[in-house]
């Protein structure tokens, strides 16, 4: 009885864990897209929110993973993922119509 009443709280400690880890981790990228998409509207007026929203997102999720704990420089990130950025925009431009 003991065994089993120490597996469920250390289940409950585990989950609740994971829980907490993935819900700071959404934050954090609702957060990064917010501010990325404020940025490039701030660069490019005449771009939709929906469209920037949605390159933010598209740049962020392929682009932000493979480079947040890199320390190449922002100059060469952009010149190595230009044309994956151009797909991101594309996708976001296509996704408005």
């Amino acid at each position: 009885m003991k065994k089993n009443i120490g597996l469920v709280i250390v289940i409950l400690v585990i989950g609740y864990n994971i829980y907490d880890y993935f819900k700071v981790k959404n934050d954090s990228l609702s957060t990064d897209i917010e501010n990325c998409t404020n940025k490039f509207m701030a660069t490019n007026p005449n771009i939709d929110k929906n469209i920037a929203e949605k390159y933010c997102k598209c740049a962020i999720e392929n682009i932000g993973e493979k480079y947040k704990n890199s320390t190449i420089s922002t100059e060469k990130i952009l010149e190595n993922e230009q044309s994956r950025m151009q797909d991101c925009f594309d996708y976001a431009k296509k996704a408005k119509q």
